[in-house]
């Protein structure tokens, strides 16, 4: 039998395999460059991120190959296989120093291109009667990877991590979900206007059919999650049918959707009832200001409305300035009590 045309494949493979890694080089290189000085315009940047998503879906092309080699070869292959997690590994860790380098301001869930503009104001809501405890709900969108873990669970406080569908920059989320006992969904719906959206969003005329595929994908991916909260959505949630469709179908599979509430004018309110689903919204966003005494400041606010109403939703993002603030306010919020979303 003639071996020749499978060492040729294994040379190839060899070689395929060092051009993607000097790819990889490449790619580090550049993110060397931006740290030391280098301005980057927002077009070569997103050039950068084509070529990496390109060099993903390449490394998953070629770890999904499934020949029946010759046991002689199996040495090869192992050391082949072992040099593509490698890469992989490079890759992950190039995505969160991407990810790192451009911190997301939490505008973005509502006005990305307005880094001053104010939340969309919360619902009204009648005053507390009763003298029953004041509650809190503290929830933490944007919980990615497992720094942004360590980092809420450094608070030592019972707060609710709000967890990204896993993709390319962050597929371990849906993991890190399942290893906490108090976590929900942080559903990306379409923004009025945002230029990094996460894949899989869902869209303003999205069918019914389609949003019941994302949502049972969503349920595999975090199996006790029974709360999805909007990631931006500004658009989506202002839109009656779509948020219609979205409702009826959490609904069919007993979870219930809380409003990020990322415009004003939310159709949230009008759908739930209709439904005949409770309505559940944010009051406050924590860090919506840079600077560890602003959240400090949003932070007694969301104390003093729960105080008022019996209940309230803040919520923030797993930045150093907002951890720190929590650390620094447990006096305050021992005024109220902590609690999770099915509590209030």
């Amino acid at each position: 039998m003639d071996k020749h045309p499978l060492f040729q494949k294994y040379i190839s493979l060899k070689y395929l395999g060092w051009g993607l890694f000097g790819l990889v080089i490449f790619l580090s290189s550049l993110l060397i460059g931006y740290f030391i000085g280098f301005n980057q315009a927002e077009d070569e940047l997103a050039r950068e991120r084509q070529q990496t998503q390109k060099l993903i879906q390449q490394i998953e092309q070629i770890a999904s190959i499934d020949e029946h080699y010759s046991p002689a070869a199996k040495t090869k292959e192992t050391l082949y296989n072992t040099e593509i997690k490698r890469l992989q590994k490079e890759l992950q860790l190039l995505l969160e120093e991407e990810h790192r380098r451009e911190p997301i301001k939490p505008q973005h869930e509502y006005a990305p291109k307005e880094p001053k503009a104010p939340p969309p104001p919360a619902a009204i809501r009648p005053k507390r009667l009763d003298g029953t405890p004041a509650k809190l709900v503290i929830i933490i969108d944007d919980v990615s990877y497992e720094r942004d873990v360590k980092a809420i669970q450094s608070t030592g406080l019972p707060l609710v991590m709000s967890f990204l569908p896993p993709s390319p920059r962050h597929p371990e989320s849906g993991r890190l979900a399942q290893q906490q006992n108090r976590s929900m969904v942080h559903l990306p719906l379409e923004a009025i206007d945002f230029n990094d959206e996460e894949p899989f969003t869902l869209h303003v005329g999205d069918s019914e059919e389609t949003i019941e595929k994302r949502v049972d994908v969503l349920k595999q991916l975090f199996p006790n999650a029974r709360y999805f909260n909007n990631h931006t959505g500004s658009k989506f949630t202002g839109d009656r049918d779509s948020m219609e469709k979205l409702i009826r179908v959490l609904k069919k599979e007993g979870i219930q959707f809380v409003d990020s509430r990322t415009i004003g004018k939310t159709k949230v309110p009008e759908v739930s009832t209709l439904l005949g689903m409770r309505y559940i919204g944010r009051d406050v966003f924590l860090d919506h200001k840079d600077g560890v005494r602003n959240v400090k400041r949003q932070i007694k606010e969301a104390v003093e409305k729960a105080k008022e109403h019996g209940t309230a939703i803040a919520i923030g993002h797993p930045r150093p300035d907002t951890i720190q603030a929590l650390k620094e306010s447990k006096e305050i919020l021992s005024e109220v009590q902590l609690v999770g979303i099915e509590q209030i």
